[in-house]
């Protein structure tokens, strides 16, 4: 169990660093500081807090990031349906390259990535359930049609690994 697993150890934890955050808040704001002219005031306090934290603990960073990493599995009223979709037909693919040639300026080079197939996730909304309930243990396929059967709308949502993700109406 971590040292700020209840609220008001996180409380205690955040009161000590108040000192921190005027400091930073003011070096800012009075263009002191060594960031401010390449960070905003939230971005540099969240990475000030977060050394600290850091700088105060004894386990080293590894552990930390190992212990960040874990996945705690999906859970409550939402459906999640993971697919794989296949790389795009070479058509496709010669299509988005020759895009780039024609865009190109001058002598500029990149390398052609590999085109590999694309990991994603429907979600959708999943009534009547607990926020702990897990993800029932049926087909990813199964799931997509649970998904589609509760929408209420033909809109949802296609999340791609690494951040992108496309708004859907079916």
């Amino acid at each position: 169990m971590s040292t700020l697993d209840s609220p008001i150890a996180l409380l205690k934890a955040m009161v000590v660093r108040i000192p921190l955050i005027l400091k930073t808040l003011f070096l800012h704001t009075i263009r002191l500081s060594p960031v401010s002219g390449k960070q905003d005031l939230r971005t540099e306090l969240t990475v000030a807090i977060i050394r600290s934290f850091i700088a105060f603990t004894t386990t080293p960073v590894g552990k930390q990031q190992k212990g960040s990493m874990r996945d705690p599995g999906i859970k409550g009223p939402m459906w999640i349906s993971k697919v794989t979709l296949p790389p795009p037909e070479n058509d496709v693919q010669e299509a988005v390259f020759k895009a780039f040639e024609d865009l190109k300026l001058g002598g500029e080079t990149y390398d052609i990535p590999g085109v590999v197939p694309v990991e994603a996730e429907w979600t959708s909304y999943r009534s009547g359930v607990d926020k702990n309930a897990p993800q029932p243990d049926i087909s990813e396929e199964d799931k997509y049609k649970e998904l589609r059967k509760e929408a209420q709308s033909d809109t949802v949502i296609l999340y791609f690994h690494g951040g992108a993700y496309l708004s859907v109406i079916l």
